[in-house]
């Protein structure tokens, strides 16, 4: 368990998901081997004794069954959704995972067939042809039932991976568990981050290269925001603003070095951004810390709403950034929690009048060293 609390966030979450898939798979394995028994024992009038050997038998074939199917199809759905699919539709991604589940299928029955066929192990004694036989062991009703039955489980897992991606990492179990049903008080870090000269390369490129523009950005730093243990709060036209509990959030400075992280990555991506949009995109954000109210909010549409102050002075800190030149400003309070000085710099900057706000705000610029 240690070592899985030191993996990278991105394979952390990716094996927890591929675990719970394993887990349900067994689960599904388990139901329809006791619901057989059940109907042979009801229509047979079998005693007890005489299935027991047999339904334990069952129990661990299919147990193993279940464990190979949510590793290797938990796994690559599970990578081919996290890699593959995030960029395109959700009508592509069900199309391409059905065709792949019948490709698969008839290759692996029609493998299993030739290796099961009585010629395989005796040349002179079989009078039935290999396509005979494959259709009396494939499409006959068992194998049938059966392929319809992982077809769906296979779609409707795929199914589960997408909405959890729409929700953000985390945010469908926390609907499902009623986390925030009840409105609740906690402290927790926020970022805003927005591009900067946003209304200039608006206007150059036009609403919708702008718009691929935004949707290739969100997507190539979603790694570096899962990477520093941070949530995808929401997007606001060009700006995404980003949250950390406070565990998170300060546990190896991540509120900080995301910034970083996503800089650089973009700054690896510049020639694919000047090719396409002929911008090298920038950055600068804002940080601040305090104390939200946080709960479910809607009836038809229903979402996780983070309420308070501390959303409003994160947003007027990132406008500050144009008034000094600088890329990332965050309050005196939230830098005096972050420990790991020896990987940036600070520069004081005075309290600061933020529009709208009463009080000024000491703040501070953060330069990183590597």
């Amino acid at each position: 368990m240690k070592q899985l609390m030191k993996m990278h966030p991105q394979l952390k979450m990716d094996i927890t998901r591929i675990l719970v898939i394993t887990f349900i798979y067994i689960l599904i394995n388990w139901f329809f081997t006791f619901f057989t028994f059940a109907l042979i024992y009801s229509e047979y009038s079998l005693g007890a004794s005489g299935l027991a050997g047999d339904l334990i038998s069952n129990l661990l074939s299919n147990t193993v069954i279940g464990v190979l199917a949510g590793i290797l199809g938990g796994s690559a759905l599970v990578i081919i959704n996290g890699r593959y699919f995030r960029k395109k539709s959700f009508k592509f991604a069900m199309l391409f995972t059905f065709l792949t589940y019948v490709l698969s299928f008839i290759t692996i029955t029609l493998t299993i067939s030739a290796i099961n066929h009585p010629s395989a192990s005796d040349y002179f004694n079989y009078d039935i042809t290999y396509w005979e036989f494959y259709k009396e062991n494939v499409f006959n009703l068992v194998s049938l039932t059966y392929f319809v039955l992982w077809m769906v489980i296979t779609l409707i897992t795929l199914f589960a991976l997408q909405v959890n991606d729409k929700f953000g990492p985390g945010m469908l179990g926390k609907f499902l568990r009623g986390q925030y049903y009840q409105p609740k008080e906690e402290e927790r870090i926020f970022m805003f981050l927005d591009m900067k000269s946003s209304t200039t390369i608006a206007e150059k490129l036009g609403n919708k290269r702008y718009f691929n523009l935004l949707n290739d950005i969100f997507t190539d730093i979603t790694p570096d925001i899962i990477a520093s243990e941070g949530e995808i709060y929401q997007y606001v036209g060009d700006e995404i603003v980003i949250t950390w509990t406070m565990k998170f959030g300060l546990r190896s400075a991540n509120c900080f070095t995301c910034f970083n992280r996503i800089q650089k990555r973009i700054d690896k991506l510049a020639t694919y951004y000047e090719g396409k949009y002929g911008i090298a995109p920038k950055f600068k954000a804002g940080l601040h810390y305090g104390t939200v109210t946080s709960g479910e909010i809607g009836s038809i549409k229903k979402d996780i709403v983070y309420s308070g102050d501390v959303l409003n002075t994160a947003s007027r800190i990132q406008e500050q950034c144009n008034q000094y030149g600088v890329n990332l400003l965050a309050s005196k309070e939230t830098i005096e929690l972050v420990q790991n000085e020896e990987i940036f710099e600070f520069e004081h900057l005075g309290n600061i009048e933020l529009r709208g706000k009463n009080d000024k705000l000491d703040l501070n610029s953060i330069r990183f060293l590597n």
